[in-house]
């Protein structure tokens, strides 16, 4: 059982929201077509606790199971009292997807009815590399639709996210559409690429940085065996093999020492955790207890990141 006793917060960059620092991300609760699809109970199931342990933002896609993820959440979150944060991305559906204002538009209503609503707090561009400069910013594409859709009150704020550090490094430096940006496997205990130019820039213009996938799509976590077996991010076994000799002595797993470490940059607005269940759940929140590592552990952890 969770032993954390209130949730932390933490301001959501520019904006005036109040997030929890630990989010649930929407791309695992609902199952997985390849893994076979969980009932919709287990879902919502994870979505009640969420919200009991002080979870106030969820992020999904209509990339998650093609609508299963919004769909869950739709389902879970009808009648929920509680204020929260709801966060969905275009991009990807309807195929072919081309980043036009019209697939733009038709991609969000689709999402709006799976989700149960008319209207959601961020509505964020689904990996802007897909896009590119282009179909991000030229005339009738999808920054112009973002905009109308705000402006007509259907989301409040727009999101960026992406693998493409220079890309959204540019973005973010060169407009001011948008208020949060998600980093991917690109900031963690094996990997500080996000923090070479993404995150000062995000941090310079007050946008919140939200790192998705912080136990590194679970080579810090659950996964590590299958990948490594798999050969999967081969590149990060020695350093994964030298961090878990740093932090072996610690009275703690790994996992929350992966999630301590990025919640020890102030720089970071939240952790967006992809939990299966109601059990990973739990262990993601019971880090949020306030406790951070020492400056010379990190510094320690850093010494061979990449």
């Amino acid at each position: 059982m969770v032993s954390v006793i209130e949730m932390e917060y933490r301001i959501f960059g520019k904006t005036e929201w109040k997030v929890s620092e630990i989010g649930l991300g929407g791309s695992w609760f609902y199952g997985r077509p390849e893994m076979g699809l969980k009932p919709v109970s287990h879902g919502v199931a994870v979505v009640e606790r969420a919200l009991e342990l002080g979870v106030n933002y969820f992020d999904t896609a209509p990339l998650y199971g093609r609508g299963r993820s919004e769909e869950v959440l739709g389902v879970a979150l009808s009648g929920v009292r509680e204020p929260y944060y709801l966060a969905t991305k275009v991009g990807y559906y309807p195929e072919p997807f081309d980043y036009t204002r019209d697939a733009v538009w038709r991609g969000l209503d689709a999402s709006l009815k799976r989700l149960k609503r008319d209207h959601v707090h961020l509505l964020q561009v689904h990996e802007a590399e897909k896009a590119g400069w282009p179909g991000l910013f030229d005339a009738g594409r999808t920054i112009e639709a973002l905009l109308e859709i705000q402006a007509q009150g259907i989301c409040d704020y727009i999101g960026l996210t992406g693998s493409d550090l220079d890309l959204m490094s540019r973005v973010l430096k060169e407009t001011d559409v948008f208020v949060s940006v998600i980093t991917f496997c690109k900031y963690d205990l094996l990997t500080r690429e996000a923090t070479e130019e993404l995150v000062p820039t995000a941090a310079a213009e007050d946008i919140a940085v939200i790192c998705a996938s912080p136990l590194h799509a679970g080579l810090l976590g659950s996964k590590r065996e299958q990948w490594m077996a798999q050969g999967r991010f081969a590149d990060l076994y020695d350093n994964l093999m030298r961090v878990e000799k740093i932090v072996e002595g610690m009275d703690e797993p790994m996992t929350h020492t992966a999630l301590r470490y990025l919640l020890s940059d102030n720089r970071v607005s939240m952790l967006l955790c992809g939990v299966s269940d109601v059990e990973e759940l739990e262990d993601c929140v019971d880090v949020s207890d306030g406790g951070r590592l020492s400056g010379e552990l990190i510094a320690e952890i850093e010494g061979d990141s990449i």
